[in-house]
């Protein structure tokens, strides 16, 4: 795989300023009082909810998706490899290879390039910012294996809020930095991802989805820290709590990543890594609703319309 230097391109823009209220909010929802606004926020949406709940219902079931959902919800991750549909991520790989074939068109064309250890390979997909519905990765995202373990999980039918594909590269000589250190995310309260391997991640070197499962990484709720070092993390819970996702191309899982501390992308020698991401998250954000991330093309059901609130 092509490998190239992503710290030579165009430096990246200038961060937008965050207004204040913004940042009040990005600091509550970093503690217990977010659990307070978002139960304020449904509380004012209870209509809009028993909607969601009602389509989530219509959605069919598996006992290997609810014994999922359950997992997800105690241990805070679950592999769905076995779970998902096959040809749907073969859609996405076969369109993810393509854009890896033109790495050094696309990388001049990422809206961000805060992160010198990955491209990201979609930019050129979105149209005023939004994706096609008929998009490859919007349709992984919208299989009803998917929403179902994540909505039962969620008591709600889930809000999909974004999809992204990343290639992630060594970065000799440079500290650690932004997702490579230990974070939480904090796009909502309940935040989970869908990931698929679209490369082979056979070991550290290939630089592995690390996490610590959602019972130890209690000690790290209402933290006001964005990203931790490995020391600042060990000293709280031991290295034995670590697990890395080392599973072949193809492989899928769910994590919650507002729960489970997380890090990745922590490439070595020529490797790299080819990762699918879709975000999830329960409604209603606590966050002002950004613009529209979908746009439709062709017929919709009801249900995928909530789903990306089109």
């Amino acid at each position: 795989m092509t490998t190239i230097n992503t710290t030579a391109v165009q430096s990246a823009p200038k961060k937008a300023k965050i207004s204040q209220f913004r940042r009040l909010l990005w600091h509550v929802n970093r503690t217990d009082l977010g659990w307070a606004v978002k139960a304020g926020l449904t509380a004012l949406q209870l209509p809009a909810r028993s909607k969601r709940v009602a389509l989530l219902k219509q959605l069919p079931t598996k006992p290997e998706w609810s014994e999922a959902s359950r997992k997800l919800a105690e241990d805070g991750y679950v592999d769905v490899s076995t779970l998902v549909e096959r040809s749907l991520a073969e859609a996405v790989a076969s369109f993810a290879d393509a854009k890896v074939k033109r790495l050094n068109e696309l990388v001049g064309q990422q809206k961000e390039r805060h992160k010198s250890f990955w491209v990201s390979l979609l930019d050129e997909d979105l149209v005023n910012g939004s994706f096609a519905t008929d998009h490859p990765f919007v349709r992984y995202a919208l299989q009803p294996a998917a929403l179902r373990i994540i909505g039962d999980f969620m008591h709600d039918l889930p809000q999909l809020s974004d999809v992204v594909l990343t290639l992630s590269q060594p970065t000799p000589n440079q500290a650690l930095s932004f997702s490579q250190l230990w974070h939480l995310d904090h796009d909502d309260k309940r935040v989970c991802k869908l990931f698929i391997y679209l490369t082979d991640v056979q070991d550290s070197a290939d630089g592995p989805f690390t996490f610590i499962p959602a019972g130890p990484s209690k000690a790290f709720r209402n933290s006001l820290k964005s990203h931790m070092s490995d020391a600042q993390v060990f000293a709280k819970t031991g290295p034995d709590a670590v697990k890395e996702m080392i599973a072949p191309r193809l492989s899928s899982f769910i994590v919650n990543t507002a729960r489970c501390l997380h890090m990745g992308s922590r490439i070595q020698s020529d490797r790299s890594r080819l990762l699918y991401t879709a975000t999830y998250i329960q409604q209603p954000r606590i966050f002002p609703e950004p613009p529209p991330r979908f746009r439709a093309v062709g017929a919709l059901t009801e249900l995928e319309r909530t789903v990306m609130r089109l």
